[in-house]
């Protein structure tokens, strides 16, 4: 798809101009809400086209109606495509990849170079009749609303922002935790039985703050003293990673030399904002908690 924010030489049917005559676009959410489970996150989006002469190239495929999704924070965006005979798209996403809300935004683009596009429906006044060439992703049409959709759950780790992620160890079992650097995201293994364990209790919305602080915490002092001490090879080969590029913004936004910091666990503290702090107030809410069940029996 091609660029979103400029001013475009060809009509684009949207609520924001006048390039249409008596014409609508736009998208919903069916149900208004996105259906969750431990892996998967789920939603159907349709779409309402009044402007005949839009349709028809969408029916004979030379456009297409595609949904927009990006979760900003983690990164991720993706186009999804409707069938060119249906107005409804269901849409399955991996909840690893996402954080916290989900952006939604839909459009109408050509799906093939259009040699001669002029419709009934265009302005004449704005654009006379004569015809526009489009390429193949030009934008033709814009929603007229977008939807910023929140997750109801959501892994903390995630949140710190997205650069963590909790895997089970299998090649050395023996090993209770270790944290791998050479992917994209760091990768805490845990062997079964903590992993087990941090599974169950993971299913508890009001404890994965504080499982978040027990792994991303000390895993990230472990990581910053990677890159205080790492040779110029391992830089450039970790410059190309999601979460050294996010350390390092972190880092430079917060106006840190890493060379002269002799606290490093201070350091982790600031780029996770009052983590440690945070995790200790957590577990005291849940102390608390079970406390007060404990005196309610």
């Amino acid at each position: 798809m091609n660029r979103t924010n400029i001013n475009y030489p060809h009509p684009v049917l949207s609520s924001l101009n006048e390039d249409y005559i008596d014409s609508t676009f736009d998208i919903s959410i069916v149900d208004d809400a996105i259906e969750e489970d431990n892996n998967k996150a789920k939603l159907k989006v349709n779409y309402v086209l009044d402007c005949p002469g839009l349709q028809e190239l969408i029916n004979c495929g030379k456009a297409k109606v595609v949904v927009y999704i990006e979760s900003v924070i983690a990164e991720f965006r993706q186009a999804f495509n409707f069938n060119h005979k249906e107005t409804e798209l269901s849409v399955e996403l991996k909840k690893d990849e996402l954080n916290r809300s989900l952006v939604l935004r839909g459009y109408i683009i050509a799906d093939e170079n259009i040699n001669s596009f002029v419709l009934d429906e265009h302005n004449k006044k704005i654009f006379g009749i004569v015809p526009f060439s489009l390429r193949r992703g030009d934008i033709m049409g814009i929603a007229t609303h977008h939807y910023v959709i929140p997750l109801n759950s959501y892994d903390p780790l995630s949140d710190r922002p997205s650069i963590f992620r909790i895997r089970k160890q299998t090649e050395r079992p023996n090993e209770e935790i270790s944290a791998d650097f050479s992917q994209d995201k760091i990768v805490i293994y845990l062997n079964a039985d903590a992993y087990d364990k941090y599974q169950k209790l993971y299913e508890a919305p009001d404890v994965r703050g504080v499982l978040a602080s027990f792994f991303a915490a000390p895993v990230l002092v472990d990581v910053l003293n990677y890159i205080k001490n790492m040779t110029e090879e391992e830089r450039i080969s970790a410059e190309e990673k999601k979460w050294y590029q996010v350390i390092q913004f972190r880092i430079k936004e917060l106006n840190i030399d890493l060379n002269s910091e002799n606290s490093l666990a201070k350091v982790a503290n600031l780029i996770l904002p009052h983590v440690f702090v945070n995790a200790v107030e957590s577990l005291t809410q849940l102390c608390k908690a079970l406390l007060q069940g404990e005196s309610d029996v």
